[in-house]
């Protein structure tokens, strides 16, 4: 899977730089999420991933650390805007929490697409009701499946 993705992204301008070893998580995530297997090994094995604009990207483990000073998007960014908005409404933390980010856009509005960890599926949400997402893929294979097969663009 992830030699045809690489291709993939070659062809269609994205930049793309691979680890020479596997990249950890930090236990944040593994704590807060059951970590998909096939995702984890996909991701693993990716430094940077984004288009050749830098407004979309796959979510690295080196983008899921906490960094306080950080200028920019961290990886939780939509579930943060949604807290502020909300005041901390707790069904909003519950949706995230289930609800792991895999790739962020910012190119025509705020978007993202997740693994639902309950179930396996992968969602696409966009701001301002982030947590009003729909379901595009059964799982992550299936997601890298349809955007090679252009059936899901980015």
């Amino acid at each position: 899977m992830l030699k045809r993705f690489i291709k993939w992204a070659e062809n269609n301008s994205w930049n793309i730089d691979l680890n020479i070893e596997k990249a950890e998580l930090p236990d944040n995530i593994k704590e807060r999420y059951t970590v998909p297997d096939k995702w984890y090994s996909f991701i693993s094995c990716i430094g940077k991933c984004e288009n050749s604009t830098a407004e979309k990207w796959f979510l690295t483990p080196s983008d899921y650390q906490t960094k306080e000073d950080d200028e920019g998007f961290r990886w939780n960014e939509f579930e943060i805007m949604s807290l502020e908005w909300t005041d901390n409404d707790s069904c909003v933390k519950e949706y995230w929490d289930k609800h792991l980010p895999i790739v962020m856009s910012v190119e025509d509005g705020y978007a993202y697409y997740a693994i639902n960890t309950d179930n396996g599926t992968v969602v696409e949400g966009c701001g301002p009701e982030f947590e009003e997402p729909s379901v595009v893929a059964e799982s992550f294979e299936a997601f890298i499946n349809k955007i090679i097969a252009g059936e899901i663009r980015l």
